[in-house]
Parts: structure tokens; C-alpha cells; sequence
């Protein structure tokens, strides 16, 4: 398969998941609160990494696991970033909660550059405004309600995203399964037996129905599947193009509520949408004139490409 055309398939798939999970989210909450929520999605997202893992013959003893990285995503991806969301989905409007996660590539092109010392473009810093003030359109529409501090958690689960896909970028390359079952296992054992010890759930309607669909949906795709084009890309892209991911999310979701959920898409919607896609296209698309001056400047010795979207 051509490189360039896996890279764009697959961060088209991690964007479709994620973009979706949203949804699943508020349906898992209804029965299952925060915490356990979360500890459940991972514990079981990890059991079918590590059985994935096994049958692939890649499970390795404890003394060749990347431990560092295990405890980066663990602490701040599976644990922080995902509890803090969770949680502020219980006391923010989901449009407002959308809008303060999309500050998640602002937060990934400082740490990027902090630890990954990558660069930034300016055509990444426009297309990720503009496409930040689409979400803004589509997600802010009439009245928005979400107390404050649950307002925050939600701009901490974004920084606290930002910083785990920076530091993985700085990391040593490693296989997926190397490092997501442990980080997930370990993340979910732990946020299941606070979840316990401190929360109520819904025990008698959890893991039936809808509620059920949605867990395994988190576990399977929204964890498994997308975490591990995640890390793939992440060798072939820089850390603020993956970070870009979350500014598709609001789109995602108003398309599939308009295909399946018979929800009405109006003239803010359309142009939130369109001022996304653009920003993402500044952002991602190689422009040919700047390919061609690259090419120049490659071949008299100068630095390299300017295109953030592309494959190693």
C-alpha cells in the first residue's frame, strides 16, 4: 500500500473513532459514573491488546517494556486526560466541552516543541485557528452551560493529551503492543477501584443494551483501534498534526447525528464545518509551490520541508 495514501487512510479512521466516542460517552454515563466508566473502558481495552498481543507472538518479559512511556500514557493519557473528560461531561454542555478540548493542538505544538523540538508553521498556527473557530460555531450555538471548575477539567484533559503525544514523539520507536496494554491495564485497574471505592453506578442496567454498546465500543475502538493508529502515525507525522485530530470531532459527531440520529444541520453548522476543513486543508494538504521550493532548497543544502502532512 502506498505510504502516503496509509498515513491519510489511517488518520482519517482514528479521526472517524474519536469523533464518534462522544457520543458513547454520554450513553455510558447514564449508567456507569466517571471513574469507573473509565477504569472499565481501559481495563478491558487492555485484556485485548494483551491477547492481540499474544497471538501476534509480541509480548515481551517485564525487563524489555518501555516503562517510561508506560507510565507517561498511563497517568496522563488513560488516567488524567480521560478522567478529567468523563468528568466534566457530568457538568458541561457537550458543545462547550468540544470546543475545550479543541484547545488540545495549541497545548501539542508547545510540548511538541518543548520536547520533540519540533517546529511549527505558520500555515499549521492558521488552518489549526481557523479550524478552532469552526468548532466554536458549530459547538456554541444558544445557550451554553458548564460550571467552571468541570470547565477547566476539560482544558486539563486536553494539556494533559498534549503532553503524553509529545513525549511519545520524543520517545524510542516501539511496537503498539509494547506499550498500550500494560499503560491500559495499569490506568484501569487503578481508576476501577477508586471508581468503586468512591462512586455509585448503575450496576442493574450497566451491561445491558445501549449502556453495554457503548462500553465495548470505548474498549474496542474507541480504545484499542484508535490509540493504536495513534502511535503508528506518530512515527510518520508530527505530534501537532495528530494533536489537529481533535478539531475534527465536532464535525464527526453533527455528521453521523444528521445520517443516523435525524438531527437538523443548519446554515452555523454548515459554515463551522466548512471553516474546519479548511483550516485542517492550510494546515495539512502540501501545497504544490511550497513542495517545488522545498525541492530547491533540499538540493543546495538548506533545511527541510515545510509540509506537516506527510509520511516518513
Amino acid at each position: 500500500m502506498n505510504s502516503r495514501f496509509a498515513v491519510a487512510a489511517l488518520y482519517c479512521v482514528m479521526c472517524l473513532i474519536w469523533g464518534t466516542t462522544w457520543l458513547a460517552i454520554k450513553i455510558g454515563l447514564h449508567t456507569i459514573a466517571p471513574l469507573t466508566g473509565v477504569g472499565l473502558r481501559f481495563l478491558l481495552a487492555g485484556v485485548l491488546l494483551f491477547a492481540v498481543a499474544g497471538l501476534r507472538r509480541e509480548l515481551r518479559p517485564p525487563h524489555e517494556l518501555p516503562w517510561k512511556l508506560i507510565a507517561v500514557f498511563a497517568i496522563f493519557t488513560f488516567a488524567c486526560d480521560y478522567s478529567l473528560l468523563y468528568l466534566a461531561e457530568t457538568h458541561v454542555d457537550s458543545g462547550l466541552t468540544s470546543v475545550l478540548f479543541g484547545t488540545l493542538p495549541f497545548f501539542t505544538f508547545g510540548f511538541a516543541r518543548l520536547l520533540a523540538n519540533e517546529s511549527i508553521t505558520w500555515r499549521a498556527v492558521l488552518g489549526c485557528v481557523a479550524a478552532f473557530c469552526g468548532v466554536a460555531i458549530i459547538s456554541l450555538g444558544g445557550v451554553v452551560h458548564g460550571s467552571p471548575l468541570f470547565a477547566l477539567a476539560a482544558i486539563g484533559a486536553a494539556a494533559a493529551a498534549a503532553f503524553a503525544t509529545a513525549y511519545a514523539k520524543r520517545a524510542p520507536a516501539v511496537s503498539p503492543l509494547a506499550s498500550l496494554p500494560p499503560a491500559m491495564s495499569i490506568a484501569g485497574v487503578a481508576l476501577l477501584c477508586a471508581g468503586l471505592l468512591f462512586e455509585h453506578s448503575d450496576w442493574p442496567h450497566a451491561f445491558t443494551g445501549a449502556s453495554l454498546g457503548a462500553l465495548l465500543y470505548l474498549a474496542i475502538a474507541g480504545s484499542g483501534i484508535a490509540f493504536f493508529c495513534m502511535l503508528w502515525l506518530l512515527e510518520r507525522l508530527p505530534a501537532g498534526t495528530i494533536g489537529m485530530s481533535s478539531l475534527t470531532f465536532p464535525v464527526i459527531a453533527l455528521t453521523v447525528g444528521a445520517l443516523f440520529g435525524g438531527e437538523h444541520i443548519g446554515a452555523r453548522e454548515l459554515l463551522g464545518s466548512v471553516l474546519v476543513m479548511c483550516g485542517m486543508a492550510i494546515a495539512l494538504v502540501p501545497l504544490p509551490q511550497l513542495r517545488l521550493h522545498a525541492n530547491r532548497r533540499a538540493s543546495s543544502g538548506d533545511v527541510a520541508d515545510p509540509i506537516v502532512f506527510r509520511a516518513n
